[in-house]
């Protein structure tokens, strides 16, 4: 058994939690492979947090405030430690995105599978006709590594198109929880 977190719902009208959550999301460190996609400012913070909440009003389930159930190294219990789950955050795309960023100081101990187990067996509960799908870079390998032991598999990987200003040219993999028929596949790829 790893550490223990506690999720919770995001919400928009939450200042103080999302402040916290804010400084990692924006938090160059986290962005160590793709720099250029960095957030700044309270708008994109607001939009960010909308986007998550409508995901919970419409369909029932998006992503969550990931906090640490004990203490772990100089991390209190119940410190905001990042965001993750899986949520309808592709407008038009009828698939489930499974995603994750916490902060550096807690990489390493499970904790990103852990939430995308969680999101993978939610997502199935809430709505099972979905796939559960990730887009991840090829150049963090620790990341799609946690997709493969959630259960995802691969099921496409190439150069994201040059019309995407900010991940034009590199190398992207799709991971699925079951085979992705080619028009649903082809808006993913499209997604960058």
């Amino acid at each position: 058994m790893g550490i223990s977190v506690t999720l919770t719902p995001i919400d928009p009208d939450d200042d103080a939690t999302l402040a916290q959550v804010w400084a990692i999301q924006s938090d160059p460190a986290t962005w160590k492979h793709l720099p250029q996609a960095r957030p700044d400012g309270s708008t994109a913070r607001q939009a960010w947090a909308t986007q998550h909440a409508t995901s919970w009003r419409d369909v029932g389930l998006g992503w969550w405030v990931v906090r640490l159930g004990e203490p772990l190294g100089g991390l209190s219990s119940g410190s905001v430690i990042g965001t993750g789950g899986c949520g309808a955050t592709m407008p038009g795309v009828p698939a489930w995105n499974l995603g994750y960023r916490l902060t550096p100081a807690v990489w390493g101990h499970g904790l990103a599978g852990q939430i995308a187990r969680q999101a993978l067996e939610s997502a199935h509960r809430v709505r099972p006709e979905w796939p559960v799908t990730a887009r991840v870079l090829t150049r963090n390998p620790a990341s799609w590594h946690v997709l493969e032991r959630a259960g995802l598999t691969l099921a496409w990987e190439g150069a994201i198109a040059a019309d995407d200003p900010l991940t034009a040219g590199l190398v992207r993999r799709v991971y699925a929880d079951r085979r992705l028929d080619d028009d649903l596949l082809r808006q993913l790829i499209a997604l960058g």
